[in-house]
């Protein structure tokens, strides 16, 4: 239920670019105003009657109309709004609704076979939900005005088939290419920081080493910690399981106790992941490990064997390897270490971005990047081929909107970038197209037709959409314009 009402709710909301209501000024009673045209409470629940119809019709036994409320209420009062819009501007532009086309409206609705009109049918319908007659030929007046609006702008977009076969090429073209990245925050070995940057960041540090220490708040106010390792024995459902679990674990023990390494018989006897690893745990504070295991890890000296401990996940052996007193290290205590740190960091940053731009130097000089890189003995990544995407998504680079582009950009004339490109954090790269794969006008001849249709639909949306949302600003701005959903809450 909830993924169609989202699907539903798109098709509103693309017309309206918001919702939640919002009131230029507010008029008791009306939920939506469109310069002198009101539209109350009634007016509202008529189309939220028919959307939720609607719903129930769609969703069956899944349709739970209390879940459905707030976002019938939205598309609702959306509904009327846009219909409100469109018959303003259908106006504006000279449109007219007559007598004749309101009856043939009617007619569609309530004719017989013969497409006669039953007048008693219609003015009991029209008393019953709208209070006159001539309030529902007003109401079909309006929705005829706002057909022939959505029609003139609808008749003024098309696409040719060259435009549909293009935007096919556009999305179906793929590129390979190879990058060879620098990363910025792999500190290279034997670089130091700058001392004159340190002293400046102790001396004028602005925010940065209080924001810096608080993002490494788990490193200067640590608890009490422990490095252990263990032999876990699982003890079963019976008694005879249990005391057969409780001998194993004895046994360890004496080969423990006996000259063997805790880490082999961990190996060897233990029964859980930790065993490849020889029981380690690693270093682990105060929470993190059922209270049975932790009291006794936490009692245990390094180097001591532990008694047999029972949790519930059977019998445990342990041995602390080490132990770390809690520590809190106060901001001015910590400042000048992370001063350092902080001008490493944009030392390691500079001199990657320093080494991208040597190797960029050697592209522009007429190198191959490939050829570049294996000069300064440089891996090379080749990642398989992409097609563009809306969030610029490159394989092993991730959201790179800059690299994609660049990357159908290049031609087999010129296939390296000397472009040094910024992407994820502290990391560069440059890039070589290998292949591009464009499909050729056969391959694509069976979509055009599909590929044109969608196209039209989208461009008669977002000129519908552009043109609402630019006569909702207008009207919004000259107090012309009332949308509030808290009368029709209230």
């Amino acid at each position: 239920m909830v993924l169609f009402i989202a699907a539903i709710g798109l098709v509103f909301t693309l017309y309206l670019g918001f919702q939640g209501g919002f009131a230029a000024s507010r008029e008791d009673g009306v939920v939506v105003k469109v310069g002198d045209r009101r539209y109350d409470i009634r007016d509202v629940q008529r189309v939220r009657a028919n959307l939720e119809s609607q719903l129930a019709r769609n969703l069956g036994d899944g349709f739970d109309a209390e879940a459905a409320a707030a976002f019938l209420d939205e598309q609702a009062a959306g509904t009327v709004l846009r219909g409100a819009l469109m018959t303003r501007e259908a106006k504006r532009m000279g449109l007219v609704a007559s007598m004749g086309e309101v009856r043939e409206f009617m007619r569609g609705i309530f004719g017989n076979e013969e497409g006669a009109l039953d007048p008693e049918l219609v003015t009991n319908y029209a008393e019953r939900q709208f209070g006159s007659l001539r309030a529902f030929q007003d109401v079909l007046r309006e929705q005829i005005l706002e057909l022939k609006a959505q029609r003139l702008m609808w008749d003024s977009i098309d696409v040719s088939e060259a435009e549909a076969r293009e935007a096919l090429r556009y999305a179906q073209e793929e590129v390979e290419i190879a990058f060879v990245s620098f990363d910025g925050a792999k500190v290279p070995e034997g670089l130091e920081p700058d001392e004159a940057a340190v002293q400046a960041l102790l001396t004028d540090p602005g925010p940065a080493l209080q924001e810096a220490y608080d993002k490494r708040a788990s490193e200067f106010d640590r608890p009490e910690q422990v490095k252990a390792r263990h032999i876990l024995i699982r003890k079963g459902d019976s008694e005879e399981s249990a005391a057969a679990a409780r001998k194993k674990l004895i046994d360890a023990r004496a080969r423990i106790e006996a000259g063997e390494s805790f880490e082999d018989v961990a190996k060897d006897a233990s029964e859980d992941g930790s065993s490849e690893r020889g029981g380690d745990l690693g270093f682990f504070a105060r929470g993190a490990m059922v209270k049975e295991f932790e009291d006794a890890a936490f009692a245990l000296e390094p180097g001591v064997l532990s008694e047999i401990v029972e949790t519930s996940f059977g019998f445990h052996l342990i041995q602390v390897d080490e132990k770390k007193p809690a520590q809190l290290v106060p901001f001015e205590q910590a400042r000048e270490q992370i001063a350092r740190d902080l001008a490493l960091a944009e030392a390691s940053l500079e001199a990657a971005k320093a080494r991208a731009e040597a190797v960029a130097e050697r592209v522009r000089g007429g190198e191959s990047l490939i050829g570049a890189a294996r000069a300064e003995e440089l891996s090379v990544e080749r990642p398989d081929a992409m097609r563009r995407r809306p969030d610029g998504f490159v394989p092993r680079l991730g959201a790179a909107p800059e690299v994609q582009r660049a990357a159908f950009a290049l031609t087999a004339e010129a296939p390296s970038d000397p472009t040094v490109f910024e992407v994820l954090d502290r990391k560069f790269v440059l890039i070589q197209l290998l292949d591009r794969k464009s499909p050729t006008d056969e391959e694509l001849a069976e979509r055009v037709p599909a590929e044109r249709d969608r196209l039209v639909r989208e461009r008669r949306q977002g000129l519908q959409t552009a043109w609402l949302e630019g006569a909702r600003d207008e009207l919004e701005t000259t107090g012309q314009l009332v949308y509030d959903l808290s009368a029709f809450n209230n």
